[in-house]
């Protein structure tokens, strides 16, 4: 008997996770179609001739309580292309004061770290942290503005992080949202909170491993394949068009639309739109850091929230960044790079840069936004979707897209035992 097919619409990290789950098993066939030539999606790598050097799209750090990305890079042999934090926390520095501290969380689930001013952070208070337990249990239509307390623990602790986590300020952030990322920390412990980065790129460390691994375990990746309809049956996806041939699936093939929200809202009837999108930008300077400056610095009051050093270069983001997406790109440059030496002690004299921005960076990340995304089921019993912004229960992540390609892998296998929400 011919074996089953699970097509796969989309190679960013939730195709990624889906494909290799699934070829992992090898129960299936497995075919990856990208419309774009590359796989990565809205995270890659790409090669700047003028500064030769490799710059990401953003910087994607993750967190070692993300055991499903940390899980997956494991398995494809690339935990050494990943810098990890010798000790958990969080850097801080204020443009405002001049302050610097570090939130230094200890190893194990009761956080007796809060019980001394040099590890919380300056100026934090005992209550300020308190808001976890009221994020952790928030009402659906909560913000974290509404739940989190007032000043300093709004701007130094709560703003900073909701901006990390959601892409998004504490006043219209879902405090469901935010409270799913404080209860993962949680329940792995201080430990659960030391950050990991790329030692080159993204690409080194996550897009290019996957790919290579599918590519040893037998499954198709085809590029500049651009799906432009679905066809439905009475109780089924019956064939994919794309731009230039269609494909019709068997009985026991299956679907996984890893696409972005948009996208499979225009091609599965019944999922509305997303209503807006948060952005985002980010700066590469062609300047290697000074020894001694921590991995990601949280930056408060600047130009921008936080700064990235790599080998070879620094880097910073700047979130919730719609106001600045039409402002003259070598003004940006040169404010973030002033900033940037500020932190670090390096010159003034602007360096090589590099400016990406993104205007969909992710999905707004607000409690209305929140019950109106799509769920990993649909009403086609052989389609599913996987990505960051599919389900409701997390936000959106390179964990979540992990996580949701490989639930979708499950139940295009037929096991919806562990399914979620």
């Amino acid at each position: 008997m011919k074996r089953a097919v699970v097509h796969i619409v989309g190679a960013g990290a939730a195709g990624l996770a889906a494909a290799r789950a699934l070829a992992a098993d090898g129960r299936t066939d497995v075919v990856v179609h990208e419309c774009a030539p590359y796989a990565g999606g809205r995270r890659r790598t790409f090669h700047d001739e003028a500064l030769g050097l490799d710059f990401d799209t953003g910087n994607f750090p993750l967190i070692s309580s993300w055991r499903a990305s940390l899980s997956l890079i494991e398995a494809i042999g690339a935990r050494g292309e990943w810098r990890e934090e010798a000790e958990p926390g969080v850097a801080f520095a204020d443009f405002a004061t001049g302050e610097r501290w570090r939130l230094r969380p200890n190893a194990g689930r009761a956080p007796w770290w809060l019980l001394g001013g040099k590890w919380r952070g300056v100026g934090l208070r005992l209550s300020d942290f308190w808001a976890a337990r009221r994020l952790i249990s928030a009402p659906p239509g909560a913000t974290v503005a509404s739940v989190a307390p007032g000043e300093p623990g709004k701007t130094r602790l709560w703003r900073p992080l909701t901006l990390a986590a959601l892409n998004a300020p504490p006043e219209i952030a879902s405090a469901q949202l935010a409270g799913a990322v404080l209860r993962r920390i949680l329940l792995a412990g201080g430990s659960g909170l030391r950050v990991l980065t790329p030692v080159n790129s993204f690409g080194r460390a996550f897009v290019e491993p996957i790919a290579r691994n599918l590519q040893r375990l037998g499954a198709a990746l085809r590029f500049e394949r651009r799906l432009v309809a679905l066809n439905f049956g009475p109780e089924r996806v019956t064939s994919l068009e794309f731009e230039h041939d269609r494909v019709d699936l068997g009985p026991r093939d299956a679907l996984i639309l890893a696409t972005p929200w948009s996208v499979t809202a225009a091609l599965v009837p019944g999922i509305s739109a997303p209503t807006g999108d948060s952005a985002a930008m980010t700066v590469h300077f062609a300047a290697p850091p000074p020894p001694r400056v921590p991995a990601v610095v949280a930056a408060l009051n600047g130009p921008f929230d936080w700064l990235f050093a790599y080998h070879d270069r620094l880097s910073v983001t700047i979130k919730d960044a719609a106001a600045r997406l039409d402002a003259p790109r070598e003004r940006v440059a040169a404010e973030c790079w002033l900033g940037v030496a500020a932190l670090t002690a390096l010159s003034d004299a602007l360096p090589a840069w590099r400016i990406v921005p993104s205007r969909r960076a992710s999905p707004l990340a607000t409690p209305e936004e929140t019950v109106r995304r799509p769920l990993c089921r649909t009403l086609w019993p052989n389609l599913f979707l996987a990505g960051g912004h599919v389900g409701r229960l997390h936000p959106d992540s390179i964990e979540n897209a992990v996580r949701s390609g490989a639930e979708a892998a499950r139940l295009a296998l037929g096991d919806d035992s562990q399914g979620r929400a």
